[in-house]
Parts: C-alpha cells; structure tokens; sequence
C-alpha cells in the first residue's frame, strides 16, 4: 500500500529543463545564466527538499518503518515537504521544532500541524544539543538529521546534473547545512566533470558548514565553496536591498523568489557577476531551491 502510493507521488515530480536569463549585468560580463527552476517540481515538495528525502523515505521504506522524528527551526522547508510526504504516506512525524510554545505559528507549522504532525517545542540550547547528540529513538522510529543532512540525502541531489542538456562551468544553489551542496559536488565528481559548486551561505554559519561538508565527502571529491556575507542578518531575516532585488527580479522574469533561501542565493550571483568573478564566456546555472511558502508571513 504504501509502496504504490510513493509511485503516486513519483508520478506528480515535474523535471524542468533550465531556463536562460539575460539582462544589462550577464551581457555586460559576458556570461551565460541559466535558472534550474526546482521550484516547479511539486507544489507542495519542491526544489533541494524533493531530492533530499526521496531516498530517504525510500531507504525508511524498504526498512518496514512508518515512524519519523526530526528536528529544525519554525520555517523550515524540509520540515515541511517531510509532514506534507509523512502526510500522504500515511506515517507518523514527530518534529523538534526551535521555538517556544507561547510563540505564534508560522504559516509552515500550520500546514505541518494540519498534516497531522506532532509537534514539540524545544529551547535554543536543547536544539543545539540534539545537533550533536539525537535524541535516543524507539526501535520502530527513524531520526532525520536537521536539514536532512546525511548520505542518503547525497543520491537525490547528484540526480539534479542529469537534467541539464548542457552542463555549466559554475553550479550555484543557496544552503543551510550543506547537504544538497555536498550532493552536487558528488554528481560532478561521478560524471568526471571539472565545474566549480558554489553554495550560498542563508545562515551565519559558513565555517561549520563547509567543515560538515568536509566531514561528509570522500577525499577525491573537490570541495565546494561556501560564499558568506548575502546572509542578510541571518535565517529568514531580510532588508530593504534584499526586498527590492526580488520585486524587481520578479517582476523582470516572472521567476518567483522569496527571502529565505532563493531571494539570497539570486542576489549573490547578481552581484558576484558584477564583480567579476565569473570568468567570461563561462556557463552559470543557479538552482532554484524551491521552499516558496517562504513568501507566507
């Protein structure tokens, strides 16, 4: 039963191919942008989270299991696509979420709560904690690391490379663990091709998560690069720049963004092209990541 209803879902992923993007920066430097748009994947489970959980849930699957706890904050994404799957599975969720109970919900919680999850409330220390030592599951449970952060999410994330009918010289995704950067880095390593992983740090995190990056890849696997300083104050936070850059990209390509993830990694290869750090010539893919209830306040 549960097997046939993962083939249902299977069926409901759409593989965009990339789209071109011009304008007055990429003419002037002399590149080619190119936007994979994974947020047309699946309404509900789209971009990076898709490809993290699906062998995932596939390996949870094979094991006989239906129970999942996780943990991450009160705007999380995978959360998200992770309740709405556990929903459609008919499994039971768990979620630690990095919040207090008198807090409002957010817009994903309800949908999370909607979906049937149960949700817990821990507190910044104890979610810090449970980074570096989950709590200890029931025989029948599965723990998924926070951002789905772990080895089954590396299949997912490699499979991204096969839907390009020309592969870049630059692949660029947003990131907040780190682990759909690490996958992207195995894809090139398997196809032996030489082309530059860049992640956008959306967190002030960049040290430990090229370190958790370092920790996950094999030896011959060359290590992405991290860009730091587009985090905008942090996970979810914005500003005026940030704001007006994604009214305007929106309104310029009909591409919509949101200020958590895609808004910022948009907007940092913007600006990394006006700096010239592309060489000219050179092909740019960016990876639009999905996670647009973003938007929802």
């Amino acid at each position: 039963m549960r097997l046939s209803k993962f083939h249902h879902i299977f069926a409901e992923i759409n593989a965009i191919a990339p789209q071109i993007v011009t304008n007055a920066v990429t003419i002037e430097h002399d590149v080619t942008l190119q936007i994979k748009r994974d947020d047309l994947l699946h309404p509900v489970v789209s971009g990076n989270k898709w490809r993290k959980l699906k062998h995932t849930l596939m390996a949870i699957e094979n094991q006989g299991m239906s129970k999942l706890v996780a943990m991450g904050g009160p705007y999380s994404n995978l959360l998200h696509s992770l309740a709405y799957l556990c929903y459609r599975l008919g499994w039971h969720l768990k979620v630690l979420i990095r919040a207090y109970p008198e807090q409002p919900l957010t817009p994903m919680l309800n949908d999370i709560k909607r979906w049937g999850a149960e949700i817990e409330f821990v507190d910044r220390k104890t979610f810090r904690t449970l980074r570096e030592n989950p709590p200890e599951c029931a025989d029948d449970e599965f723990w998924i690391n926070e951002g789905g952060f772990g080895e089954t999410a590396l299949k997912g994330t490699m499979e991204t490379l096969m839907e390009f009918n020309q592969l870049p010289d630059y692949l660029i995704m947003a990131t907040a663990t780190g682990a759909s950067i690490a996958g992207l880095a195995m894809g090139c390593q398997s196809l032996k091709r030489s082309i530059k992983v860049i992640g956008i740090s959306v967190l002030n995190n960049a040290l430990q998560v090229a370190k958790d990056i370092q920790n996950l890849l094999p030896p011959e696997v060359e290590q992405p690069e991290i860009i730091s300083g587009f985090e905008f104050g942090g996970y979810a936070k914005s500003s005026s720049a940030l704001d007006t850059f994604i009214a305007n990209f929106e309104k310029q390509t009909s591409i919509p963004l949101e200020k958590v993830y895609s808004g910022k990694s948009f907007y940092a290869t913007m600006s990394l092209i006006e700096q010239g750090y592309f060489r000219k010539g050179s092909h740019i893919a960016l990876i639009h990541c999905g996670g647009l209830q973003g938007k929802r306040e």
